[in-house]
């Protein structure tokens, strides 16, 4: 895998350093199994369709349900940089990621036995919310050195490959998922609410465990750091000054930020499908197929451009793809009030919704990390990468506000409201620099 993904080429480690060099294959291997059953766990306890349902079996307030996304994702991003300034004076990152292995597995094992021991609908909703808050910022503190790492341990110009396979396997392996989920959420088979859901947690703990035993494994390289590490009130004086300093920097933070704001839309796709269109359970797997079909097609192709093209062109790419995925919401329940014909087609027709939004992320995930890890300095890397992601969280915690939305205006406002999110995101990603154009992909 690592010897096909890598093709050979022998200058492709030339801005490594020896220890990167001779391990590379090793920890691009590790790293694809480490994606590959990462992308299984998250079909397995996909946030914007398993997720987002339990919650709504366990509540009907769109403000819970629409905490589900920010919680889940913003808590990844969120405490990044108040850990940058601790992680940037240390040479060895990999220990701290180790170290969060443990309590985040552990998370998804208490809420599995929680499942199955309790039935209270009311405790079962605040221990998933506590553990889910819980596992994320878990994931945050970890995301940080997991970044650092990769961006030592993986050439500029094979980071689209990596990321790439990560996700092309893991949606080989999510597709199973997939069928799991299907199978698991459809009562017909004996598994009655809430037992099926605690058989998905309690298959996520053990996917999630071997990721992050596999990433563990890698060989880290060392380099250059700061002679120590920096206070936290200095680390954000520094943060403050970064996007003034460093003007492409800027423009990113603002496409990064608008795209994510955007995404306060995501977890309500399937609710409106429930509600609008009154599809079941099953259809949650039906559609989760379809969106692991769409994002293991696009995943290698994303790769692709990433590597050849540069990262600036797959952004605007992604978030044409981001655009259309609430103009489909809006567009295809229309079919219900067509002839009957058509009308019995809209539950089905709206796959292509989470169809585009699959692919939409895949492309996020690449296009964003590379460019970050290609213009951050390797000696500040933790600082922009840590103020990247926590604005990120800040704003994906933001975007519950999504829910005080549908409250308020509905479900079709929202939608419109992330249309025009997306508009302005795509006005800014026209701003940014190619670096590799302009020979500036900082050396990691």
């Amino acid at each position: 895998m690592a010897s096909c993904a890598l093709g050979g080429d022998e200058t492709v480690a030339s801005t490594l350093n020896a220890v990167a060099r001779r391990h590379l294959r090793r920890n691009f291997s590790l790293g694809v199994i480490n994606g590959a059953l990462f992308n299984l766990a998250s079909s397995l306890l996909d946030p914007s369709l398993v997720l987002t349902w339990l919650a709504s079996q366990l509540t009907s307030s769109n403000f819970l349900i629409g905490l589900v996304m920010p919680i889940s994702q913003g808590g990844w991003f969120l405490p990044q940089l108040l850990i940058s300034g601790y992680l940037q004076g240390r040479k060895r990152k990999l220990p701290l990621y180790v170290a969060m292995s443990a309590p985040r597995a552990l998370c998804w094992a208490l809420m599995a036995l929680a499942l199955f021991l309790i039935t209270d609908k009311a405790v079962l909703l605040i221990l998933f919310y506590t553990l889910l808050t819980v596992y994320s910022l878990g994931g945050g503190v970890a995301g940080l050195s997991f970044m650092d790492v990769v961006a030592k341990a993986i050439p500029s110009t094979r980071r689209g490959t990596f990321f790439g396979w990560r996700r092309f396997l893991g949606g080989i392996l999510a597709l199973g998922g997939s069928l799991v989920v299907r199978y698991v959420l459809d009562e017909r088979w004996g598994l009655a609410f809430p037992h099926n859901f605690g058989v998905l947690f309690f298959l996520a703990f053990l996917t999630m465990s071997g990721a992050m035993i596999s990433f563990g494994l890698f060989v880290e390289p060392v380099e250059p750091v700061l002679n120590q590490s920096v206070a936290l009130l200095g680390q954000m004086r520094r943060a403050l000054r970064l996007p003034r300093r460093d003007a492409n920097y800027g423009c990113f933070l603002g496409a990064r930020l608008l795209a994510t704001a955007a995404g306060m839309a995501t977890p309500f796709y399937i609710v409106y499908a429930k509600r609008v269109l009154g599809v079941s359970a099953g259809m949650v797997g039906v559609y989760l197929t379809c969106a692991t079909l769409a994002g293991i097609a696009s995943t290698l192709v994303w790769g692709q451009i990433s590597d050849q093209r540069g990262n600036r062109g797959l952004i605007l790419l992604a978030n044409l793809v981001g655009l259309a995925t609430p103009l489909a919401a809006l567009s295809i329940p229309l079919l219900a009030s067509r002839p009957l014909s058509l009308a019995a087609q809209a539950p089905h027709a709206f796959a292509v919704v989470f169809v585009l939004s699959s692919i939409f992320q895949t492309g996020l995930v690449i296009g964003y990390h590379n460019y970050l890890l290609d213009i951050a300095p390797a000696e500040d890397r933790p600082l922009y990468i840590g103020l990247a992601n926590t604005l990120t969280g800040l704003t994906m915690l933001v975007s519950a506000v999504g829910g005080l939305i549908v409250d308020l205006a509905g479900l079709v406002t929202l939608f419109w409201v992330a249309v025009a999110f997306y508009v302005g995101t795509l006005l800014l990603a026209g701003r940014l620099q190619e670096p590799r154009e302009q020979g500036s992909v900082h050396k990691s």
